[in-house]
């Protein structure tokens, strides 16, 4: 079975880049794995690089990223699993401050067509959009349809009640709001009767939990700690600086 990241990427990549440092520590610490950069207005430069350290480079119209990023990530990874990787193959969809420590990919021995991973502490929002991952199965492309469904025109009542009273963005048109992360949000919170198909279809769900989504941030002392502990599968970097997209 094949096992593939996938991350989107807007501006200039050079080797300083977090997206950069994530994809040396993947070549680190797994040993076969495809990786993609989907990317509305990447430079010759910086494509140049990636080809180097053999990243497939993807590129898409900047007029569904512009105003709509988040909604376009998802958008994204419904054509990466149909058009460009095998089915029955294994997703991660990581941003491009995260850092791997170690293989991730043997969670996917469990049972599930779509991967989330809570925090692991109080939040307002109990998910973190950083790592997401997807069996490449017709239930989770399923799962995607009607996922980008509800971005565009909510219907569903958890996720309606939810962004109608939202502590930061209740603007329920603005698809360029972490809705990725307030979606699945609602899913973790509805997980038992959404794996009992209160979708209105058949779909499993399963919560990998912070271990596959560290979210760290202190000195760089502490943040090497944490990344050379090798406690946590996948280092998600959080600061002031830290350049998300």
């Amino acid at each position: 079975m094949k096992n593939n990241i996938m991350f989107i990427w807007s501006g200039v990549i050079n080797n300083t880049s977090d997206i950069y440092r994530s994809i040396l520590s993947i070549k680190d610490n797994i040993k076969k794995c495809d990786i993609f950069v989907m990317t509305p207005d990447l430079d010759e430069d910086s494509i140049q690089l990636l080809i180097k350290l053999n990243v497939k480079v993807i590129k898409f119209p900047i007029s569904s990223f512009s105003n709509r990023r988040m909604t376009c990530k998802i958008e994204q990874i419904c054509e990466l699993l149909i058009n460009h990787i095998p089915e029955d193959s294994n997703l991660f969809v990581c941003d491009g401050d995260t850092i791997f420590c170690k293989d991730p990919f043997n969670v996917f021995n469990t049972s599930f067509d779509v991967l989330y991973t809570t925090r692991g502490y109080d939040c307002w929002v109990s998910t973190n959009g950083g790592v997401i991952g997807f069996n490449n199965n017709q239930k989770a492309k399923n799962f995607l349809k009607y996922f980008i469904e509800q971005i565009k025109n909510p219907t569903w009542s958890p996720y309606v009640n939810f962004r109608l009273n939202h502590p930061h963005n209740k603007d329920l048109k603005n698809l360029d709001w972490w809705v990725d992360q307030d979606f699945m949000h609602c899913i973790n919170l509805n997980k038992e009767s959404v794996n009992n198909k209160s979708l209105g279809f058949d779909i499993t769900v399963f919560d990998a939990g912070p271990k596959y989504n560290k979210i760290t941030q202190g000195t760089t002392s502490f943040i090497k700690n944490i990344i050379n502990s090798k406690d946590n599968y996948i280092v998600h970097l959080k600061g002031g600086g830290v350049k998300r997209w």
